[in-house]
């Protein structure tokens, strides 16, 4: 049990770093990719303003009116102050080497759809045959900005027709790249690194809970064994009782209350063995069809002297590897229960057959006031719908709690449900 809750903080605890690396990651490098972006729309819209060359300076002479009137150096014009914030950035955006570090082209289309004109005196990477490439890809997409290949491209209409700019981002693609590849580096190293150091520190967080439950295992053996000797004498002394005195109300009562203390320590002690981290360590091969027919045939007695009808379903011949006296433990308080609690009169039903690669065994009984859909909640120990734990009404509430040890010991799957409301099944798959 260690081990899983050990495995799932594990689980928990990475999956946690993992979403956190994630975002961190992904805020990083959305906004490295919007950063690009914007520079290399506006630069594509300033090249188109100025009819594809850069003005003289970092930025126009009216542009730079506009930014020194938002420093305070002019009165304020009409210009909004959006538009003056945003010439102010490109003002530093942009600096006088920027025109010489630059690579793009242009094309003129006429309003037919023709190319009339190239500007390619920018960059060297791209002669004419490949600029009317791009130019009709972006006819056919009828887009106005986006990338074609390592260029982002703007479309401008004018009176003749439509330019199309080009602009080289080879740098800044290679950059964000560069950028996405360490951040992915990184968290992947990072994410080693916290999954080493949860590993290591893990064992000292659970070595207090794995001590607190190898305790509590330790006395629940202690306390069964320890219970067995004084319920032997008490039996024995009820037994001279009734071999002097003769058998009454008194002494069928206490016999009856011994058998009930004696199974239940009987299961518990089954719990603290099956709770053991090596499980069951004596498997062998058995024919488990057999073992399950055993098992069934003392409970079509006992369901006739209840008046219930009882079925069974057994595929013949199936072998199976494990421990065969936990397997007939199993089925047998599986049966116990159906018969336990199934309604007057009601039908049980017990189907046991291969499925693929597995064993299936289902037990069903009509049940009345039971909840409909997942009932998983019977087999937690000491567990009972009958709130009041009436004895006549039932168990100690910890059959069902061995029934499932002993599946997952074998390493199978247990489940409860209420369909149709009517009815409880429990199926086992081995």
């Amino acid at each position: 049990m260690i081990r899983d809750l050990r495995k799932k903080f594990i689980l928990v605890a990475m999956l946690s770093t993992m979403l956190v690396l994630a975002a961190i990651m992904g805020v990083v490098n959305i906004s490295n990719y919007r950063e690009m972006l914007k520079c290399a729309d506006e630069m594509t819209e300033l090249l188109a303003q100025n009819d594809g060359k850069f003005p003289e300076g970092p930025l126009s002479v009216e542009a730079d009116k506009k930014a020194n009137t938002l420093s305070g150096d002019e009165e304020s014009t009409d210009t909004p102050p959006e538009k003056l914030q945003e010439d102010k950035n490109n003002k530093s955006r942009f600096s006088a080497e920027t025109p010489f570090e630059t690579r793009y082209f242009m094309v003129t289309v006429n309003e037919n759809g023709e190319i009339t004109d190239y500007d390619l005196d920018r960059i060297a990477a791209v002669d004419e045959e490949t600029a009317e490439t791009y130019t009709q890809n972006i006819q056919t997409s009828n887009k106005t900005t986006g990338f074609q290949g390592i260029y982002r491209y703007r479309v401008i209409q004018t009176e003749e027709g439509q330019k199309y700019v080009f602009l080289d981002c080879r740098r800044e693609i290679s950059n964000f790249r560069a950028v996405l590849v360490t951040t992915i580096a990184v968290s992947v190293l990072g994410l080693a690194a916290v999954f080493v150091l949860v590993v290591i520190f893990s064992r000292m967080v659970f070595r207090p809970v794995e001590e607190s439950i190898r305790k509590q295992k330790q006395f629940i053996t202690d306390a069964s064994h320890e219970l067995k000797t004084p319920l032997t004498i008490i039996d024995a002394n009820t037994e001279v009782l009734e071999m002097e005195s003769g058998e009454s109300q008194w002494t069928r009562s206490t016999r009856k209350q011994i058998q009930r203390l004696s199974g239940l320590v009987q299961q518990l002690v089954t719990l603290s063995r099956l709770d053991e981290e090596k499980g069951i360590e004596e498997k062998s091969e058995f024919c488990i069809s057999d073992a399950v027919s055993d098992c069934v045939q003392p409970y079509e007695v006992l369901a006739q002297t209840r008046e219930k009808n009882l079925t069974s379903d057994i595929e013949e011949n199936l072998s199976y590897i494990g421990d065969e006296r936990s397997i007939r433990q199993m089925v047998g308080i599986l049966m116990d229960n159906a018969i336990k609690y199934s309604s007057e009169n009601g039908n049980i039903t017990l189907k046991f057959k291969k499925n693929g690669k597995k064993i299936l065994l289902e037990v069903y009984n009509d049940a009345e006031n039971l909840p409909t859909g997942k009932l998983d909640v019977l087999f937690e120990r000491f567990y009972r719908l009958d709130s009041s734990r009436n004895s006549a009404t039932g168990g100690s509430g910890i059959g069902l709690s061995v029934a499932k040890a002993i599946v997952q010991a074998h390493k199978g799957k247990i489940t409860a449900e209420n369909k149709n409301g009517k009815g409880l099944k429990i199926t086992v798959i081995l």
